[in-house]
């Protein structure tokens, strides 16, 4: 049997990563836009270390609304420009059946009490297990704030327009390490695409080795920012009408199913399944789809494991 999985983003909150540097969260971010999953048992560990050193549901909310902002991962990155907070709860159900995950949870909406002639809608979640092991509750409540922090950033975007989607390079800036060799190959690569290494040395007015030497020391490669840049630039085109044959090759991948495997290792879905996603989004705002009201992340509730 194929190990089972856990997302990045969870796992980290779990562990409280307090000891990262900026470059360190940035290095992560990139890791993590080429394969945005960890181990179940490390998810399984970290929940239950965090629950005996007594942590709090609020601790980790806050630390998982923390490192979501920091997370690029395509899947993630997508579904945080969506408008339709029903097309956002079908893309991550549909994730949670698509991905090698230990733990599938399942959203729906369930009738609330009527108040004043209006019944409130309640989220309500799901979970199945893929394997025997317990689901500590620290866990469970990892997944309702990533769940949550997602559903609020698609209510920002019903009220204000879409956000614009955070690069490499703008979340470089953001943690305070632009002027990073890695920060600096990883703007070249997004505006301009890959390139040998040699080429990159060369714009960036150094030896390819000593450019190699700088990525070492800051915990990263050329090949992972090329990689993660070429993911992060043929999601932004899955928008489009372009072909998928078209966009894999023109960013560089050998064919559509390398790409294809390059979206299910990062995000779980395949490129398709995004795309179908990005356009259910623009046909839900087309119908003007705004009947249902949001919940706040108080109104989900979790249903028995099945």
């Amino acid at each position: 049997m194929r190990q089972q999985l856990a997302y990045h983003l969870v796992v980290h909150a779990l562990e409280g990563r307090a000891g990262w540097t900026s470059l360190s969260r940035f290095a992560s971010a990139v890791t993590h836009v080429i394969n945005g999953h960890l181990p179940y048992e490390r998810y399984n560990v970290a929940g239950r270390s965090r629950a005996s050193q007594g942590a709090t549901e609020g601790q980790i909310e806050a630390a998982v609304v923390e490192l979501l902002g920091l997370d690029l991962t395509p899947g993630v990155r997508l579904i945080s420009s969506l408008t339709s907070q029903a097309v956002m709860v079908d893309a991550f159900n549909e994730y949670n059946e698509s991905a090698r995950i230990a733990v599938r949870t399942n959203m729906r909406y369930e009738q609330g009490e009527k108040v004043a002639d209006r019944r409130d809608q309640i989220l309500v979640a799901r979970r199945q297990m893929n394997l025997d092991g317990a689901d500590p509750w620290l866990c469970r409540a990892g997944t309702l704030a990533m769940f949550g922090g997602l559903l609020d950033a698609v209510a920002r975007n019903h009220r204000a327009g879409r956000a614009e989607a955070t690069s490499l390079a703008s979340l470089a800036e953001l943690l305070g390490v632009r002027g990073s060799a890695a920060a600096e190959v990883a703007s070249i690569f997004e505006k301009e695409g890959s390139m040998p290494v040699s080429e990159l040395a060369r714009k960036l007015g150094c030896h390819q080795r000593s450019l190699e030497r700088k990525l070492r020391a800051e915990g990263m490669t050329a090949e992972a920012l090329r990689s993660a840049a070429r993911l992060l630039r043929a999601a932004d085109r899955l928008a489009s009408d372009e072909s998928l044959t078209t966009i894999a090759i023109e960013e560089g991948f050998s064919d559509l199913a390398h790409m294809s495997r390059s979206f299910k290792m990062s995000s779980g879905a395949q490129p398709s399944a995004l795309r179908n996603m990005l356009r259910a989004d623009v046909a839900a705002a087309n119908r003007h789809n705004r009947n249902v009201a949001r919940p706040s992340v108080a109104d989900i509730r979790f249903s028995p494991t099945l």
